[in-house]
């Protein structure tokens, strides 16, 4: 036999150039996503919405984005209400396209201390809540192609909540440190993916309960990606004590890159 024009270290020269080639194009890729921002708003491109839901009654939605987007995003605020951070967040998730839903579900009630946020958390009729968001995904779901939750915090455990609730409906689940669900058997409804983002150092969401949590989503055959940081509870709010900067950013890019895929067809970054 005679001997091949190329030897087994240029087979492997050439294989390692084109796998830091690859890996260049996926970091440029995801360099280019925008980044998290750390600045709490003070001028909003969206606008409050009324809307009105069966046991709910009348309500407030922050909607933001194109109206004739392919996909729309459900966001459940944090215990402090919807603020201007929720509000900015919207508005950034809607200038990549999304139809974004901010829901009000403490009715206009704001704050900024942990106390009065405590309070309003436990004041939070679940029944009517829920009756929100499900108008919210209806709306979501009827005038744009498909539909995920995210929340954050309070928000983040109705984010699950509501996917399990209307999981015909909801195509994705993101979950930013919120209260969990790792029965299998309730995990199974859903119909779609689940990214959840978490904090080692989270004493409300722990560890523990993240882990019981990827399980149960095993078990149920649940697509999901589960991203724990070295971080605490919050550590995605800029204006909260706990915000540590690197994992929100990573976080940050996580979700756009889980949403642009499962939303919007784009090809998983390699």
């Amino acid at each position: 036999m005679g001997r091949l024009p190329f030897s087994n270290s240029s087979i492997l020269g050439s294989t390692i150039s084109i796998s830091l080639i690859l890996l260049c194009w996926a970091s440029a890729a995801r360099a280019e996503l925008p980044a998290y921002n750390t600045q709490i708003p003070t001028v909003f491109s969206g606008k409050l919405q009324k809307f009105t839901a069966p046991g709910a009654g009348d309500f407030n939605i922050y909607v933001s984005g194109p109206e004739n987007a392919k996909a729309a995003l459900v966001m459940i605020h944090e215990w402090w209400g919807l603020n201007p951070h929720i509000k900015g967040l919207a508005d950034d998730l809607g200038k990549l396209g999304y139809r974004t839903y901010a829901v009000d579900l403490y009715n206009g009630k704001l704050t900024d201390n942990a106390d009065t946020a405590t309070m309003y958390m436990k004041m939070d009729d679940p029944d009517k809540s829920m009756a929100k968001l499900r108008a919210a995904i209806t709306e979501a779901a009827k005038n744009h192609g498909k539909v995920a939750t995210i929340g954050w915090c309070f928000g983040g455990g109705w984010s699950l909540k509501a996917s399990l609730a209307e999981p015909e409906k909801v195509n994705a689940t993101v979950i930013y440190y919120g209260a969990l669900v790792s029965d299998p058997a309730e995990l199974k409804k859903l119909t779609g993916p689940v990214l959840g983002i978490f904090g080692t150092q989270d004493k409300w969401i722990t560890p523990e309960s993240v882990e019981a949590f990827k399980e149960g989503l095993a078990t149920a055959k649940v697509e999901n990606i589960i991203k724990s940081y070295d971080a605490d509870h919050a550590f995605a709010n800029p204006s909260g004590a706990r915000f540590k900067e690197e994992p929100a950013q990573d976080a940050w890019r996580t979700t756009l890159e889980f949403l642009a895929v499962h939303l919007l067809g784009q090809k998983k970054a390699k």
